[in-house]
C-alpha cells in the first residue's frame, strides 16, 4: 500500500514539473515558447486538449477541450468554473498547444443557445488574438 502512495507522489511531482495543469489538477504558470503571431485559422490545429492560463497576476491553469468553428477558437465552460470566474474578471488569458503558447483574450461570443452546435445552457467565448 506504501508504494502506491510513493508511485502517486511521483507523478504528482513530474506533472508539477510540466509548468501548468496535469491532468485534472489545476496549475499555474504555463512555461513553454510564447509565439508572437496567433493563427489567423485555428482548424490546424489537433490537439485534443489546450491548456488555458487565466488571472494573469496570480496565474491559474486548466486543461481542457476547445471547439474550432471557421477557423476561430471556442471555449464553452460550464458556469461553476473558477478559472470562467478568472476570465470573466480579466479577459487576458493564455493558451498553449505543445510547448506554444499564445497570449489571447476571452470575447463573450454568445449567449446560451444563441450558436448552434454548442450546449444551449452555457455561454460561449471566443479567445482572440490581444489587441
Amino acid at each position: 500500500m506504501r508504494w502506491i502512495a510513493v508511485l502517486m507522489l511521483v507523478f504528482l511531482i513530474a506533472g508539477m514539473g510540466c509548468g501548468g495543469p496535469w491532468l485534472a489538477i489545476p496549475g499555474g504558470h504555463l512555461s513553454g515558447r510564447e509565439v508572437e503571431k496567433v493563427p489567423a485559422d485555428w482548424t490546424s490545429e489537433t490537439a485534443q486538449f489546450m491548456e488555458l492560463e487565466t488571472r494573469p497576476e496570480d496565474p491559474y491553469s486548466v486543461q481542457l477541450s476547445y471547439f474550432v468553428v471557421d477557423g476561430k477558437l471556442y471555449l464553452d465552460p460550464a458556469e461553476g468554473r473558477v478559472w470562467l470566474d478568472h476570465m470573466r474578471d480579466d479577459p487576458r488569458v493564455r493558451a498553449r498547444f505543445g510547448q506554444r503558447i499564445y497570449r489571447l483574450q476571452a470575447v463573450l461570443a454568445a449567449e446560451p443557445g444563441e450558436m448552434e452546435g454548442f450546449d444551449p445552457t452555457r455561454f460561449i467565448y471566443r479567445l482572440d488574438p490581444r489587441p
